[in-house]
């Protein structure tokens, strides 16, 4: 008998069905040749290690979508610690398919939004220097018809908490509990991400009063708390663009709605931005080049992870980050600001921890946004002069007047350990 026709798809960190333009062409490519699905969920290329935030998040993520496609008869293979290419040779002796189609990253744009060779260092002429609006997200396609028994795999295989070496662990982390005062105590799987865009936008004052909220610091509904799924890839960015575009036709314009488009567009800067300079954005002195001026204190560097900076504010949003994984917009610019200013530690550490700390992790933003603070970035106002410094007395003054921040998380809450990065 002929072995079946398969054609696979590697998500590679995107983990939804919504607006996956490689799965689209996939179906397409597989009813062309009369071929079943195959969906494998591998570690993208260059993915650095993740914090069990952040992983806790993406097996919830992987659950959902393992059910989802289970539903329609296709499969989804995990494998967490493997690229694709080590997945496929493991995959192969049993099963070869005709194609694979690879998952691309979520942006608003598939190509330079702004031509590379005039691809600005800093945000406002990028801004105001696009060249075309956003490409609209894809609903998800018709499974129907792709699925397959897949007698030639072992059973364990198409467990989803058995498929990979290093998988150990997966079920307890979808449901691991989450921290009470958590300002992101929601799971990570597409439904979910798609029904907090819904209620942000259109089930609550949010997207209105964003501008005005993005600043806060405790509690779920200050910000969009969108990034954890763009993290995980259970949300598109496309997606967020295209709603915002909807909420101002039916509400019209306002500072809110502007903003958000501001920081999804901020996002998208860093992404192409590294694409554009490569090396030289993780480096050391940055786009500026900048000749390091800190001191590489090791044991200052330590205490500093387990949430002894020495400032009470400091302490308490390094005390939120390692027992939720979550930071507010504003306490990041705080503790990257201390860290660099006042402690004057190397900010590649700093940038190195939180991108395994935080539960929205993602190389190219985490970079981008230490570079901006540590005055070797896309700040216009460093170039040539000092980093931004924040002082902690007035901001705590702005934006915690009542210590009600400090209260839940200070001191007196202790946070885990953090193991010792490799």
């Amino acid at each position: 008998m002929a072995a079946a026709v398969t054609i696979a798809l590697a998500l590679e960190g995107q983990l939804r069905l919504d607006d996956q333009p490689a799965l689209h062409r996939a179906v397409a490519l597989a009813r062309q040749r009369g071929a079943r699905l195959l969906v494998l969920a591998c570690r993208p290329e260059g993915q650095r290690l993740r914090g069990p935030h952040q992983r806790r998040l993406e097996a919830q993520a992987l659950a959902s979508l393992h059910s989802r496609l289970a539903a329609a008869g296709i499969r989804l293979l995990a494998f967490p610690q493997h690229t694709t290419a080590a997945a496929l040779a493991k995959l192969r002796p049993l099963v070869q398919p005709e194609a694979v189609l690879h998952a691309q990253e979520s942006r608003l744009f598939d190509t330079w939004p702004v031509a590379a060779e005039r691809f600005p260092r800093v945000f406002s002429p990028f801004r105001r220097g696009l060249e075309r609006d956003p490409e609209p997200p894809l609903p998800p396609p018709d499974l129907a018809g792709l699925g397959d028994a897949w007698d030639e795999l072992p059973r364990s295989w198409l467990e989803l908490a058995a498929v990979s070496a290093g998988s150990a662990g997966a079920p307890a982390l979808v449901t691991a509990a989450v921290d009470p005062r958590s300002a992101f105590p929601f799971p990570g799987d597409e439904p979910t991400a798609l029904a907090r865009l819904q209620h942000y936008l259109f089930g609550s004052g949010g997207l209105r009063d964003y501008k005005a909220t993005r600043n806060g610091l405790v509690g779920t509904e200050f910000s969009a708390k969108f990034s954890p799924f763009l993290g995980v890839g259970s949300l598109s960015v496309r997606r967020i663009w295209q709603e915002v575009l909807r909420y101002r036709e039916l509400h019209g314009a306002d500072e809110g709605s502007e903003w958000m488009q501001q920081e999804l567009l901020w996002r998208e800067f860093f992404l192409w931005s590294e694409q554009k300079h490569g090396d030289a954005f993780h480096a050391p002195g940055g786009l500026q080049q900048r000749p390091p001026d800190w001191v590489e204190d090791r044991e200052r560097f330590a205490r500093w992870t387990r949430g002894d900076a020495g400032h009470p504010l400091i302490d308490a949003q390094l005390n939120e980050l390692l027992t939720t994984g979550y930071l507010s917009n504003r306490g990041r610019q705080w503790v990257a600001s201390h860290f660099v200013n006042e402690l004057r530690l190397p900010w590649i550490w700093g940038a190195r921890f939180f991108e395994w700390a935080l539960i929205d992790a993602h190389p190219a933003l985490n970079t981008g946004n230490w570079a901006y603070l540590a005055g070797v970035g896309s700040d216009p106002r460093s170039f040539g002069g000092s980093p931004r410094r924040f002082d902690l007395e007035r901001q705590v003054g702005l934006y915690d007047p009542e210590g009600q921040h400090l209260r839940l998380w200070g001191r007196s809450a202790k946070a885990p350990a953090a193991p010792a990065l490799p």
